[in-house]
């Protein structure tokens, strides 16, 4: 008899219905998944998402999957994937370990399956509970974002090592490198943040960046910081940036479209987040596919995305030297197309390629 094929199960908290850098990467493990298992089925159960439809799936080029969007219900999501692993012969990739704590569970209840677990960073960074250790310990493969935070995790769980690997973030699949504008500018002078601005987001360094503006405004005086974001946190932050001489200089835009993001990226001359929890930073990725210098804190993933050719890395708040560092971002003859390269190494086919060797040589 032939052997049966192998169902491909792909677990996350959320797909479609939120903009943030784990949904988006969930999308890319779904495309890189399908296409490559095909003609295989492809089994995608989201916990926050509403229903999911086909021409989402058919978005991410999955043919060959369906998706379970439930709602928010705990419930109806260990119900699906539960009743996802009868019959056996199924492969499981979580892409947050706060759900594949279920996998143990099942498998001592008799399911039987292998599964990898996809870690990002600040939820690995931090002591695991008994069930994220058991998680990990039963999984086939851990898929680290970035060396960072492999290297946090190995650090406290030394026995993980073998087992997890680097696997980092993507362009997406639909990237197309913008055009490059060769025009030399008198000034350069507009400076972009882009960020969730929720309560538990506030180590993203926006407060530093507001706090580094009069420095930079002393010496260029029609410097600008426009920062993109919504959340609790915008408050705090604009009465901050009321408190200075330079409120007129700062512009929250809150919430934007994505074609009014690639605006803003095209128009801006220098990308800024110094943030000290980002597992790997998508947004340097993208600033950098426009072309666009960044500032970085030495602190998370992000050193691994931006290097001495396309920005610069700054203590994580040292507003001081965050000033100065701005200054001399603004002021030096970058080079948007090494810029643009450096962010193509990071394109999907390279992910994809990624993948197959760790995930396919596993298998």
């Amino acid at each position: 008899m032939p052997e049966k094929s192998i169902t491909h199960l792909i677990l996350a908290p959320e797909v479609f219905r939120a903009p943030g850098g784990i949904a988006r990467v969930t999308r890319h493990y779904l495309q890189a998944i399908a296409e490559t298992v095909a003609p295989e089925p492809v089994v995608l159960v989201v916990l926050n998402d509403t229903p999911i439809t086909r021409d989402q799936v058919a978005s991410c080029r999955a043919t060959n999957a369906h998706a379970v969007g439930c709602s928010r219900s705990k419930w109806q999501f260990a119900k699906t994937v539960w009743q996802q692993l009868n019959g056996g012969n199924v492969h499981v990739t979580s892409t947050h370990i706060a759900l594949a704590v279920l996998l143990p569970v099942f498998g001592w209840l008799g399911r039987r399956f292998t599964y990898d677990v996809v870690v990002h960073g600040i939820e690995v960074w931090q002591p695991l509970s008994g069930a994220q250790r058991r998680a990990l310990n039963g999984a086939r493969l851990i898929l680290s974002v970035s060396e960072y935070t492999r290297q946090k995790l190995i650090s406290r769980h030394p026995e993980l090592a073998l087992k997890t690997k680097v696997l980092p973030n993507a362009l997406d699949p639909s990237f197309e490198p913008a055009p490059i504008d060769d025009t030399v500018r008198s000034s350069r002078s507009r400076i972009l943040a882009v960020s969730r601005l929720a309560a538990h987001d506030w180590e993203k360094g926006i407060d530093h960046l507001i706090q580094a503006m009069p420095h930079v405004c002393s010496v260029i005086p029609e410097a600008e910081l426009r920062i993109v974001g919504e959340g609790v946190d915008r408050v705090r932050l604009e009465k901050l940036a009321q408190k200075g001489s330079v409120k007129a200089h700062i512009k929250f835009l809150g919430y934007v479209k994505d074609a009014e993001l690639r605006s803003e990226l095209t128009a801006c001359d220098l990308f800024a987040l110094p943030s000290r929890k980002e597992g790997f930073g998508l947004v340097y990725l993208e600033a950098m596919a426009a072309g666009k210098p960044c500032i970085a804190a030495n602190e998370g993933g992000a050193p691994e995305v931006v290097d001495s050719n396309s920005g610069l890395i700054v203590p994580y708040g040292n507003v001081t030297i965050l000033g100065e560092s701005i200054v001399v971002a603004l002021k030096k003859a970058w080079t948007p197309v090494i810029i643009q390269t450096h962010a193509m190494e990071f394109s999907f086919p390279t992910f994809a390629r990624g993948w197959r060797t760790l995930c396919l040589r596993a298998s």
